[in-house]
């Protein structure tokens, strides 16, 4: 039997989204939905209602949602990142992505979703780079 796996609430992407803000500056408040962060409740909805069924995907979905539906003011690229990784990590996944690679990958997410690319495609491709696993260290002999 496997574990029920751990989807992120609303109140959860907004603390990320605060947490970063804190660090690192930028505007707070909601998207274009609204103040209420209402964005952020139908992205942490989408998530869960989704069709798809790996870890990566489901992770890769918690980045596309929010940066797809900038649904805060600023730090969508940021907050969006940072649940992808908290998702993952929160249901037992790994990935060897480096810093400098997730921003650059967010920076594309954000090109190719504002160029009206399909979720699924944007999703699938982010899960890909999910999915590679970090290598093993080697065990000096």
């Amino acid at each position: 039997m496997t574990r029920p796996l751990r989807f992120l609430s609303p109140e959860q992407i907004i603390a990320i989204h605060d947490t970063l803000l804190g660090a690192t500056g930028g505007r707070g408040g909601g998207g274009h939905r609204g103040a209420a962060y209402e964005g952020v409740d139908a992205a942490a909805q989408a998530v869960k209602n989704s069709y798809y069924e790996t870890l990566e995907e489901l992770a890769a979905a918690c980045a596309v949602y929010i940066v797809q539906g900038h649904v805060f003011a600023g730090g969508n690229k940021r907050t969006g990142a940072a649940a992808m990784l908290t998702f993952l990590r929160a249901n037992g996944g790994r990935t060897a992505i480096s810093a400098d690679h997730l921003a650059a990958m967010m920076i594309e997410l954000q090109r190719r979703a504002e160029s009206g690319e399909d979720v699924g495609r944007l999703v699938r491709s982010i899960a890909a780079d999910l999915a590679r696993r970090p290598p093993r260290s080697r065990r000096p002999r």
